[in-house]
């Protein structure tokens, strides 16, 4: 079994939302890339990133966060949240760590974020 802790994101922060309620955030830290580094430093091999803004947008907002995330994490990282523009590493930059999550269209993720 793998693990996917978890690093939802809102206005660049690390947070959790009570019941999907944008407007009643958790704030757990201001340094995503630490987050997950400390998720790694526990022996997490996988990510899931959320974009929350993103999500509720249609479009990435957190990209800066989530490249920070993504550089400072060893594992595989799932990205979610803000459409097709979820993932802001260009697909020809990809390697098989970073791939795109959606719970919408068959076929997204293949299509914007490389094969998941």
């Amino acid at each position: 079994m793998i693990i996917f802790p978890a690093i939802d994101l809102k206005n660049g922060q690390v947070v959790r939302l009570a019941e999907g309620d944008m407007a009643r955030a958790t704030v757990y830290g201001d340094d995503p890339a630490a987050q997950a580094r400390a998720f790694a430093d526990a022996g997490a091999t996988h990510l899931h990133v959320v974009d929350l803004d993103g999500a509720f947008a249609g479009t990435s907002v957190n990209g800066a966060a989530v490249e920070s995330i993504i550089a400072a994490f060893p594992g595989k990282v799932q990205v979610g949240g803000g459409g097709a523009s979820a993932c802001p590493v260009p697909a020809a930059e990809r390697q098989d760590s970073v791939t795109g999550v959606t719970g919408c269209e068959r076929g997204w993720c293949e299509r914007h974020c490389g094969a998941v």
